[in-house]
């Protein structure tokens, strides 16, 4: 049970499997929170691919598994905490030199355990720090513990007769479990005066890295001066199994438990990294806005699904266009011709559209009530009209969400008509006091937690928005690569709480453009196409317009749609009301001029 991360893990499934792309970045954007918190640094958390989920630092980045599942995260999580805790304590310059500080005491032949002692003491010391001075913690750690030290596999090589024999081996396992609750300070001879120096209890007495190290120096030589006293100890080694417990778990499995503490200690993993694709593509999500919705959609069949998912991209960054998330996104801006005319296009219209910015103001004279007018004074003493009011009034403001069909049938003329025209309302937009705009794309992207090319999922991308992004920020749609399929309703459905509300104080418009039927497949597990995924749409149209919210709708055609216009008419109506439109892209004025007379509709809020 993750008691931590069930505060701000977004459970996306039901079962242990491994983390997908977006829940590996979902996670490495927490865990370097939590590590900024911690350190009070920007330190990078990378992922590596490994069997155990081990973790380790350098001091200057941390590198944590990339076999996450909700069964193992807050020990992952706690283990990240860790290693960022030896960032913030931990002096590696001491780490670094150590083989000058055994030289000195002629100790190199040790130098294997006093490593190992250190690495112990040292976590002991660091972990104490972060487990009292940050509370809110104390789960992960617990969870890191769990997995690492207290297992069925160790209680029984604590209690059995294994690790009882005066050898190395036998006091490394028994110090590194000296706080486990079946530990058992009698089972060796020297453990007691272990127990006494190493001091668990008062670890807090340590302050510094330096310390640690001449505790793992100190315990070595009372071990290492135990065996030069005591080289016959075969009759002591009888003596300590004579109370221990018969066991039942074979020596193997507790050795393979004791390596894999002795990998933690070390900070060993396996360098099986994730390839560079991938690593590009956790990053690209993790700095940026990437969330799962699950939508309800009906199916081919007629049956409805609660839980499809739809991939949501709030803007487009530098990282997400470098990593091609998704494969929709090109390094290359090939659409500089059409921005640079959409943007020419705006500034046309914008000139027309300045009234908007303007307030109307309305004074009413010679009233009986309100405030004073002094032009007026003079006739106080035989009228009453002295009074005047000033009414102030705004043009109403208005949310705009341009949501565009972004298949790959919108390729070539429709897409650059169409692109033209949303940069030249994305730059009224940049420059109008009370017009906001979104433009968000519906697409499919590769599917990122499968290998098949052919894998793909309903993709949102909510490209721009006028409150929080620049020009160049709209300049970045010309990266977008037109392809994929028409996931119409589930896209539509997710796209919803992105859209305000209608009132008093706002009008709200969702602008519609696409060019044909709903269709989408995800695996051959679920078709969604034909009549049903058309009554799919108009549902989720239905919800949008139950907000108040205004649609206008225009399907773009070509040569291939004009054979069938009354059936595709007929159908989009059926989908976005009857007031949808079909127009032809190379003629899209009737699109700029609805919303001109849209944008100038005397239409005050007082």
């Amino acid at each position: 049970m993750n008691k931590g991360s069930a505060y701000w893990l977004k459970e996306t499934r039901n079962t242990d499997d491994n983390f997908d792309l977006i829940e590996l970045a979902n996670t490495q954007r927490a865990i370097s929170n939590f590590v900024k918190i911690q350190t009070g640094k920007d330190i990078p958390v990378e992922f590596i691919a490994n069997n155990d989920g081990d973790s380790m630092t350098n001091g200057k980045k941390i590198i944590i598994s990339s076999l996450i599942n909700t069964r193992n995260l807050d020990a992952v999580v706690g283990t990240a905490l860790h290693e960022s805790a030896h960032c913030i304590y931990t002096d590696f310059f001491v780490l670094k030199k150590i083989a000058n500080r055994l030289l000195e005491g002629n100790l190199m032949g040790g130098r294997r355990w006093i490593e190992m002692l250190l690495n112990f003491i040292e976590d002991r010391r660091i972990d104490n720090l972060v487990y009292h001075n940050a509370p809110g913690y104390q789960d992960y750690y617990r969870s890191m513990y769990e997995r690492y030290y207290y297992s069925k596999t160790v209680d029984q090589g604590l209690k059995g007769k294994e690790y009882r024999d005066e050898n190395w081996e036998s006091y490394m396992f028994r110090i590194i479990n000296m706080f486990n609750k079946n530990a058992d300070p009698t089972a060796l001879k020297c453990l007691p005066t272990i127990y006494k120096a190493v001091d668990l209890e008062n670890i807090g007495r340590l302050t510094s890295t330096k310390h640690s190290l001449e505790l793992a120096i100190t315990i070595y030589n009372l071990i290492n001066m135990h065996f030069i006293l005591n080289s016959d100890n075969k009759h002591q080694a009888q003596e300590n199994r004579k109370g221990a417990k018969q066991n039942k778990t074979s020596k193997e499995e507790i050795k393979k438990a004791f390596s894999k503490q002795e990998n933690f200690l070390k900070g060993n993993i396996h360098k099986a990294k994730v390839n560079k694709k991938e690593k590009q593509q956790i990053e690209a999500i993790s700095k940026s806005k990437v969330d799962v919705k699950n939508v309800k959609a009906t199916d081919n069949k007629g049956i409805e699904h609660t839980n499809i998912p739809v991939h949501v991209i709030d803007g487009i960054t530098p990282t997400i266009i470098e990593s091609n998330l998704y494969e929709v996104f090109g390094r290359v801006n090939l659409m500089n011709k059409q921005i640079d005319e959409g943007i020419a296009k705006g500034k046309k219209l914008l000139h027309k559209l300045r009234i908007r910015n303007e307030q109307i103001t309305l004074a009413s004279k010679r009233l009986k009530s309100g405030k004073i007018d002094p032009r007026r004074i003079y006739a106080a003493s035989f009228e009453e009209d002295l009074f005047y009011k000033i009414d102030r009034a705004n043009y109403k403001p208005i949310s705009l969400h341009v949501s565009i069909d972004g298949s790959g049938s919108m390729e070539g003329t429709k897409w650059w008509q169409t692109l033209i025209n949303t940069i030249a309302l994305g730059y009224i937009s940049l420059h109008m006091n009370n017009i906001d705009l979104t433009i968000s794309i519906r697409t499919t992207g590769k599917d990122l937690s499968k290998s098949s090319m052919t894998a793909h999922i309903p993709l949102l991308i909510l490209a721009f928005n006028s409150k929080k992004h620049t020009i160049s920020d709209l300049r970045l749609l010309g990266h977008y690569k037109t392809k994929g399929l028409t996931p119409e309703g589930m896209c539509l459905n997710a796209l919803n709480e992105y859209i305000p509300n209608s009132s008093y104080y706002l009008d709200s418009y969702l602008i519609n453009m696409s060019d044909g039927y709903p269709t989408f497949e995800k695996y051959g597990k679920f078709t969604y196409k034909g009549n049903e995924a058309i009554l799919d749409t108009a549902k989720a149209v239905k919800n949008i317009k139950k907000k108040g919210v205004n649609i206008l709708s225009y399907f773009i055609q070509s040569s291939t749609t004009q054979t069938k216009e009354e059936e595709l008419m007929e159908n989009f109506q059926i989908m976005y009301g009857k007031e949808a439109s079909f127009i032809d892209p190379k003629n899209m004025h009737e699109v700029t001029k609805t919303l001109n007379n849209l944008f100038l509709k005397q239409n005050l809020v007082s």
